[in-house]
C-alpha cells in the first residue's frame, strides 16, 4: 500500500496569497495616514505578497 497526500486545494493558496496582500496593504496604508507618506501601500502589498508565497510554500513542504 503506498500513502499518497490528500489534494491540495488550489483556493487555499490563491486566498492566503490575496489576504496577505490585503492585510499589509492595509496595514501600509494605516502607516501612510500617520507618517504622512505615500510609498507604504506599496511597501505592504509587495510584503505581504511574499509573505502569502511563503506561507504557500511552507504549507505544501509540511505535507510532501
Amino acid at each position: 500500500m503506498s500513502e499518497t497526500s490528500p489534494p491540495v486545494d488550489p483556493w487555499i493558496s490563491f486566498s492566503r496569497i490575496v489576504a496577505g496582500v490585503i492585510v499589509y496593504g492595509a496595514a501600509g496604508f494605516g502607516l501612510d495616514a500617520w507618517w504622512d507618506t505615500s510609498f507604504m501601500v506599496g511597501i505592504g502589498v509587495v510584503v505581504g505578497a511574499v509573505l502569502g508565497i511563503y506561507t504557500v510554500f511552507a504549507s505544501l513542504r509540511i505535507r510532501a
